[in-house]
């Protein structure tokens, strides 16, 4: 039939060969290309649990990427698979638009229980990128008119949508389009430089006591490069913002929700921002949700009058089961005992991996990160200059190609998934969910080290022949 339209049931009965079809047809044949590279379109799916992706074929395959931070409590974890069928068994209304939803009033309390005072008004939203969206237009409605200026920093990463990606400073993802905010109002500075934000906010004084200056906006390590800030540098940053009156937006959407071993990373400098952005693992690996974190005093400043109260909304702002599965999340990664299993976890990977750096020095540089979120930088000098000898009619970035052997291989022969960013293609983003265990740990230290001994020219050679079609 030519308007047939797939059931729920023929959809997941669907072959292999038909899906991707309808995936390259009908969703992104460039992103398909690359999965292709990969190897990742050797990937059908009967089910996943925990770190465990189970094939149609019968592999498993650990997944160590966890869906880019998603994924805190892996794939259906058994306490939110709990909480979203009570949702359903009950009927839990989900949309209400007129009316006080009693889910979205207990998560916004826990929140503000978790988080320091006065950090206890939420505003709730489907993705990371509203949650800043909702902080950028927050403070534009807190400070005063002559107040007009923001600034951001190099390769920090806050979303795509028109808004957040005018502070988006990662690979190039603002080229070609409008964004939300001019690029003349924010202004851009490296991170881990306290005397570059002295200068600029002395730069747009007006007098002593008033710049122009409405608000900064912050990751506390960045999500795309891993860039860790210097010992006392977000503190410095908040205490002088504080002082000149300029408010502060941390972004834990990432880095937050338990990732580094404290349940906001933001925690380890004991600072208290303004503004505090999360999502991804708030809703449990299973729901998209976030929330956009405040003082009921900044909150009042915005939108306190009556009026003025529905000026920021967004359609699908905490659904019922959605805020009930981030509740759960909440728990579950606050306790006391999680928290300090994940930081056991990653100081013990951590180990682990500067064991392979000792003992492949050409080929590893360094070992980096903070708890659960590390990365693995390779030196991939050598190696580009003699695969340049091959003359493959060749790619527009090398390392990228390099890293993405690297990628492929874990999968393919170790049945483990990796990723890597390209700002930092030498680096292979080590991410498992925060509920990996020691003995996965292993099984992924033991891939790497296994793949490292059989020697990277040879993977890398084998890789760039074998995909120069694909690659072109």
């Amino acid at each position: 039939m030519k308007n047939k339209i797939y059931t729920f049931d023929e959809a997941l009965n669907l072959n292999e060969k038909l899906y991707h079809s309808l995936y390259r047809n009908h969703i992104n044949p460039g992103l398909y290309s690359i999965y292709k590279i990969l190897g990742f379109n050797k990937m059908d799916i009967k089910s996943a649990y925990g770190l465990e992706i189970i094939l149609k074929n019968g592999k498993i395959v650990l997944d160590f990427t966890s869906g880019i931070g998603v994924l805190g409590l892996g794939h259906n974890h058994e306490r939110i698979i709990e909480v979203e069928k009570k949702c359903h068994d009950l009927n839990i209304i989900d949309i209400q638009k007129f009316g006080i939803n009693k889910l979205q009033a207990v998560l916004a309390y826990n929140l503000s229980k978790l988080l320091p005072d006065p950090l206890d008004t939420s505003f709730f939203t489907v993705s990371g990128a509203e949650a800043v969206e909702a902080g950028i237009k927050l403070i534009t409605r807190a400070q005063p008119r002559y107040k007009k200026y923001f600034i951001s920093f190099d390769e920090d990463y806050h979303g795509k949508t028109h808004g957040a990606l005018s502070f988006t400073n990662s690979e190039k993802f603002s080229r070609g389009f409008h964004v939300g905010i001019n690029r003349e109002n924010v202004i851009t500075l490296e991170p881990g430089n306290i005397n570059s934000l002295i200068k600029v906010v002395n730069e747009h004084s007006i007098d002593k006591n008033k710049n122009k200056i409405a608000g900064l906006i912050i990751e506390p390590i960045q999500g795309q490069t891993l860039g860790l800030l210097p010992n006392n540098y977000l503190k410095e940053v908040v205490r002088f913002c504080k002082k000149n009156n300029i408010l502060v937006l941390i972004d834990e959407i990432k880095v937050g929700m338990g990732r580094t071993g404290k349940l906001f990373s933001f925690s380890h400098e004991n600072v208290i921002p303004d503004i505090v952005t999360i999502s991804k693992a708030l809703g449990g690996g299973k729901r998209a949700i976030g929330a956009m974190v405040t003082s009921a005093k900044l909150s009042k400043l915005a939108y306190g009058k009556r009026k003025d109260s529905a000026l920021h909304s967004t359609t699908f702002s905490g659904l019922g089961t959605s805020c009930a599965v981030a509740i759960e999340a909440l728990n579950i990664i606050s306790e006391n005992y999680f928290l300090d299993d994940v930081q056991a976890k990653g100081d013990y990977l951590l180990q682990e991996l500067q064991k392979l750096k000792t003992k492949y020095p050409k080929a590893i540089v360094e070992v980096k990160g903070k708890g659960l979120y590390l990365g693995v930088i390779f030196n991939f000098i050598p190696y580009e200059k003699k695969i340049r000898r091959l003359n493959i009619p060749f790619i527009n970035d090398m390392q990228v190609a390099l890293m993405g052997s690297i990628v492929r291989a874990l999968y393919r022969d170790y049945n483990i998934l990796t990723h890597f960013t390209p700002p930092r293609p030498s680096m292979l983003v080590v991410m498992p969910p925060l509920v990996v265990t020691k003995e996965q740990i292993n099984q992924f230290v033991d891939a790497l080290d296994d793949l490292l001994g059989k020697g990277l020219l040879r993977l890398f050679s084998k890789f760039l022949i074998g995909n120069v079609k694909e690659i072109l």
